[in-house]
């Protein structure tokens, strides 16, 4: 054997020389795609690159996005673009709204577990026409869903519990200054109701007071972009961050607490990912509008960057924050709308926050309603989150609890049963 004769140096240097020959002898083995072959680079050095390629290539291609096409010509090549949305599901909530048939209408529908896209549904009712453009502009007054932010950041940050109790002169719908000031115990109109019973009831006058007397302009920002103000939410669709300001001075703290200005404007989408960001228990998970990306002629299937889930809350926090999502159904604005829903009640979870406010493009009163549900017998199931936005400009049509109500009734008597 030749080997026996050589030492261990002379053995390094042969095997070099016969890996080189070989590689010469057989072309084939420059096809071999190690980049893709785990077994002979570790992730950490192959992984990111392709990541970063794909996330590149995702961005161009979809530049050319237009109207909600299931193609996309882009560089002499053709890709089928895969949604997350579920056509029985859409069909649905396109019945609903033929029915009801308000002024401007967007539902957006979200799996909270995957962050996808169920439905993104929009209605006008003089063009008698459907749509997706509503749920993805930001053109609309945020209202009362904006106690959401301002309730998580007194839970979050300051000694204000579910229980703590506030005094109250005046309308609670109102938002006077001499409403924000400590009532006068003389005072013979001063009401007392604890910060559960105030957001149940979207009280203006307890959420500015209690934003006055505990929070800065600057936490209440930092909390806004935690749950997705100021920031992009979704990749591949042409959606502007949700908007909000910092406060100038104490009144407008007030104002932007309560919701009470026009100031801040949010999506549709954006208000079914507040409501999963509760759901999920304080966590932030992207919401996924596209797929994937398919080409036609090399069948390269190519995905969306994939965004990290975000902490938004402690689980202690989210745990009140479910509370105060679910009074809001059993004894606050919602309530209306599924008190005769005791067998939905018993069956699901379910937690929402209403919102309205007259603005916004298109121009109108919007009557908001941010919401989720999951099973309370399967405790697997992370349930999906509801947006409902309604522009009444003349007449109500429906109310935008009672439509999500609807939804939540056959997403799980048609669809959830499928997911099992």
């Amino acid at each position: 054997m030749v080997f026996k004769d050589l030492n261990r140096k002379g053995n390094f240097a042969l095997l070099g020389i016969l890996v080189v020959v070989a590689l010469a002898t057989f072309p084939a083995w420059g096809n071999l795609n190690f980049i893709k072959d785990n077994t002979l680079f570790s992730a950490s050095e192959t992984t990111t690159p392709i990541a970063e390629k794909e996330s590149e290539d995702f961005q161009k291609i979809l530049s050319n996005h237009q109207d909600w096409n299931d193609q996309i010509d882009y560089d002499s090549s053709r890709y089928n673009v895969n949604y997350t949305f579920n056509e029985e599901l859409e069909d649905f909530i396109k019945k609903q709204l033929s029915l009801y048939r308000p002024d401007y209408t967007s539902v957006v529908v979200i799996d909270n577990e995957t962050g996808h896209v169920l439905a993104a549904v929009d209605y006008a009712r003089k063009k008698k026409v459907f749509g997706r453009d509503l749920a993805f502009t930001n053109t609309h007054p945020a209202a009362s869903i904006f106690k959401v932010i301002t309730a998580a950041d007194l839970l979050e940050n300051t000694h204000v519990r579910t229980d703590s109790e506030f005094h109250f002169t005046g309308r609670s719908t109102t938002l006077y200054k001499h409403q924000l000031t400590q009532p006068n115990g003389r005072h013979r109109w001063i009401r007392t109701i604890n910060f559960k019973k105030a957001f149940a009831a979207s009280n203006n006058v307890i959420f500015g007071r209690a934003a006055i007397e505990n929070l800065t302009p600057a936490g209440l920002k930092k909390m806004s972009e935690k749950f997705g103000f100021n920031k992009k939410l979704v990749e591949g669709v042409n959606l502007a961050p949700s908007v909000f300001n910092l406060a100038k001075d104490q009144y407008n703290l007030a104002e932007y607490s309560s919701g009470l200005n026009r100031q801040t404007l949010m999506s549709p989408v954006h208000g079914a990912v507040i409501g999963s960001i509760i759901a999920n228990g304080g966590i932030l998970r992207y919401p996924v509008v596209i797929k994937s990306l398919e080409g036609h002629e090399d069948q390269k299937v190519i995905y969306p960057p994939l965004k990290k889930d975000e902490v938004v809350l402690t689980p202690h926090t989210a745990a009140e924050m479910k509370e105060l999502f679910a009074a809001t159904i059993k004894s606050g604005t919602a309530r209306s709308s599924f008190r005769r829903s005791k067998y939905l009640l018993e069956k699901l979870e379910i937690g929402g926050k209403t919102g309205s406010l007259t603005g916004g493009e298109p121009f109108g009163k919007r009557d908001w309603f941010v919401s989720y549900a999951k099973s309370v017998e399967d405790k697997s199931d992370k349930g999906i989150s509801i947006s409902v936005m309604i522009v009444n400009q003349k007449k109500w049509y429906i109310k935008s609890p009672l439509l999500a109500k609807n939804i939540m009734e056959y997403y799980y008597s048609h669809l959830y049963p499928q997911k099992k």
